[in-house]
């Protein structure tokens, strides 16, 4: 059982803006952690340790960015579990 602290309901807002901030991207799409730093308004070294904790909960996953101009890798982001490819 998690610990529940005073922080409790701020952190599971902040969860829950990210989780909001990626269910409007399609299949196979991500977002890089600046873009959903700016969505958000999280701060990034918070935002770091939340899409971490997303991570291991298993609710976000990494996704390979492409530059859509030349089809080359591009970096990565992040996406809702489930939709990393566009089936």
């Amino acid at each position: 059982m998690k610990d529940k602290t005073r922080f409790s309901p701020a952190i599971a807002e902040m969860k829950q803006a990210i989780l909001d901030c990626l269910s409007g991207l399609e299949k196979a799409y991500g977002y890089r952690k600046w873009v959903i730093e700016k969505k958000t308004g999280i701060p990034i070294d918070i935002l770091t340790v939340l899409l971490k904790q997303l991570k291991i909960e298993g609710k976000v996953e990494l996704i390979m960015t492409w530059d859509e101009d030349n089809g080359t890798p591009n970096g990565s982001g992040y996406c809702l579990t489930g939709n990393l490819n566009g089936k």
